[in-house]
């Protein structure tokens, strides 16, 4: 089962595809025709636009890094790379950089960068059209508008994993564009320079300021140094204190000796003794010189600390002054040794074929997408064309047998009128007359047993040709049986016109019992039938269509006729088709091909199958045999095998 669902999807996607193709064969002229018309008018406008040229120049870029860097520093450098090459590119792109090549080269005067004046220029047009903010840009200065366009024509691009960077301009004239690919490249060069001199002189101003601020410095110190000095008369503080330590150690040993004599002398003599007196006072003597020994140290110690202070006050600022001196040194030097790191490593050239229009790209592209267009409207517009243009489509939308296929017969004012009854007499073996036939003979079989006497034509609009259906059908029946054709039409008699009889005496005479059946009913020798027209039109048509005496007169029609075809009123104009249909065997319900909406039609069945109008089937009439071939039905090849090709 699953394979057989298979195989029906299969089947069923297979038929969708030839539908689309059929449909798409069928309005290939159409299609091809949008595709060209677009195409021409891509190309005119592609060909009147101006050729732009693009010249692009390689700029070298080294990134400055620390002579010896850590580990930490390294990666901290790979990770900023990136950002410092973006910003290089944002520099590129600034509009200080554009002032300065627009300055260089009088860009104010060049044609190129003027506002456009006469002439059609779809693109700028087009721009204008689309522009949100135009009267703003209009008031701009003509600088500013030179500076946007500027920008919008560069392109700045870094080459992945090198240090390069590429600088494209695109231009009108290729000279240009090379000569301001290069000039961009030199003023980011330059601006680079007179940066880092601006930077270096800025740093050295302020090294000036500095190293002033700590000369003086350094000369209030000294002086202060030297002012202790001199107030405290310290000239060589070491050898006084080296000295003052000598003598100390001396008073020390002395004293010792002093103190060893009296204790000495006290073990011999007595208090008041001369020589343990003079002892004692000598003592005495050497305690107090050691005593000022040791104040004088101290005192000495004291200015020792305050004279290094100011000793270390005057050193640290010498030595911020020759570092600053040193630095200023090298700074000064710098000057005049800046060297950038950028240059153009690869020139930009004037390039000999323009970057845009691609005029053979976007044509072959214009053709393909209107073709495509044009293939999208195809099946739109086919699936809003909801007529009947194949047989198929009554089978599928309407579920109602096909009777026959009736080929469209071109036709002129002149013979219009009488078309209705030289259809068959032109020509017995037309393929107009075949598909008559065929439409008889299928209503013939499909009642054996109980045979259509009464047979109904009728069709949803007028125009259609129900009336040549139906008066054809007749002549086809007359071949073989005794046939009457009622003009039934009570409204809008093309019947009785089509077979000259608008003056007769007809339907409405003998209903109204004015008139007998001989003076209405016409014999039609060309054709073997008789004919019944509508003859005098009645004021209310569907009232006497409804009458007992309309139904009396078709039962004696029936008697006296093998078949009776009657032309009605369109079903969707009026009711008459409905009334008329309750004497009807069988009814043929005619659909003008490629022309009738499906809705009127499924309405008309609609409301006959209400009334319970036993319908045989439908009639696809002025069917375009040559158009049907691109919709993959053939019709004509049936006709072609049994020799009746009308052509043949």
């Amino acid at each position: 089962m699953q394979n057989n669902n298979n195989v029906g999807s299969f089947v069923e996607e297979e038929i969708d595809l030839k539908k689309y193709w059929h449909i798409i064969n069928h309005r290939k002229w159409g299609i091809m025709g949008l595709a060209l018309l677009i195409t021409l008018l891509v190309a005119l406008v592609v060909l009147s636009m101006t050729p732009i040229y693009k010249a692009t120049s390689t700029l070298l870029i080294e990134q400055e890094q620390p002579k010896l860097p850590s580990v930490d520093e390294l990666f901290a450098l790979q990770g900023k790379g990136r950002v410092y090459y973006l910003t290089q590119i944002e520099l590129l792109k600034s509009r200080k950089l554009a002032e300065h090549v627009i300055h260089d080269l009088k860009l104010e005067s060049n044609q190129e960068f003027l506002p456009k004046k006469g002439g059609f220029h779809p693109i700028e047009t087009l721009k204008a059209w689309l522009s949100l903010d135009e009267k703003a840009e209009k008031e701009k200065p003509m600088l500013d508008l030179i500076v946007n366009q500027l920008q919008r024509r560069l392109t700045v691009s870094l080459i992945n994993g090198t240090q390069l960077i590429q600088l494209s301009f695109e231009a009108e004239s290729a000279v240009l564009a090379a000569q301001m690919a290069n000039a961009l490249g030199n003023a980011y060069i330059d601006d680079q320079l007179v940066s880092r001199l601006e930077m270096t002189q800025k740093a050295t101003r302020w090294m000036e300021e500095r190293i002033a601020v700590l000369k003086n410095k350094l000369e209030q110190s000294e002086a202060a140094l030297q002012s202790y000095k001199e107030s405290n008369d310290l000239i060589d503080v070491k050898g006084v204190s080296t000295l003052t330590a000598q003598e100390l150690d001396e008073l020390t040993s002395q004293l010792v000796i002093s103190r060893a004599k009296y204790a000495e002398l006290a073990k011999r003599y007595g208090a008041k003794h001369p020589k343990l007196i003079a002892a004692k006072s000598e003592l005495r003597a050497a305690e107090q010189q050691l005593l000022r020994s040791k104040g004088k140290i101290q005192n000495i110690g004291r200015k020792s600390v305050k004279l290094r202070e100011l000793q270390r006050q005057v050193e640290g600022n010498r030595q911020l002054y020759d570092t600053f001196m040193e630095s200023f040194k090298k700074a000064s030097q710098a000057v005049d040794l800046q060297a950038a790191n950028a240059r153009i490593s690869d020139p930009a050239i004037a390039p000999l074929v323009p970057i845009k229009p691609k005029v053979n790209k976007i044509i072959g592209l214009a053709f393909f997408a209107s073709l495509m267009l044009g293939v999208l409207l195809a099946l739109l517009f086919e699936s809003l064309n909801r007529t009947f243009k194949i047989p198929s489509d009554i089978e599928e939308k309407l579920d109602q047998a096909v009777l026959g296929i009736l080929p469209l017969i071109q036709s002129n004012a002149k013979n219009r009128k009488a078309q209705a009854i030289v259809m068959l007499d032109e020509g017995a073996q037309s393929s107009y007359g075949e598909a008559m036939r065929t439409i008889r003979t299928g209503l013939i079989l499909s009642s054996l047993d109980n045979p259509h006497k009464v047979i109904l034509v009728t069709s949803s609009v007028p125009g259609e040709g129900k009336t040549t259906v139906s008066s054809n059908l007749a002549m086809a029946m007359g071949k073989m049986e005794k046939v009457l054709l009622i003009g039934a039409d009570l409204r809008r008699p093309s019947l009785s016109k089509a077979f000259g009889a608008e003056s007769s005496l007809g339907l409405c005479n003998i209903v109204a019992g004015t008139s007998k059946f001989s003076e209405c009913i016409h014999h039609v020798k060309s054709a073997s039938i008789d004919f019944l027209p509508c003859g005098m039109l009645p004021p209310n048509p569907l009232e006497l269509l409804s009458s007992q005496r309309f139904a009396k007169t078709m039962k004696l029609l029936e008697k006296n006729y093998d078949r009776i075809v009657i032309d009605s009123p369109p079903v969707q104009a009026v009711s008459d088709a409905l009334v008329l249909s309750k004497y009807a065997k069988a009814v043929v319900y005619v659909v003008e091909a490629d022309k009738t909406h499906q809705d009127l039609v499924k309405n008309g069945i609609k409301r006959l199958l209400q009334y319970d109008a036993p319908i045989a089937g439908i009639v696809l009439n002025k069917f375009n045999v040559d158009k049907s071939v691109s919709y993959g039905y053939e019709y004509s090849g049936y006709y072609d095998h049994y020799g009746y090709d009308e052509k043949a």
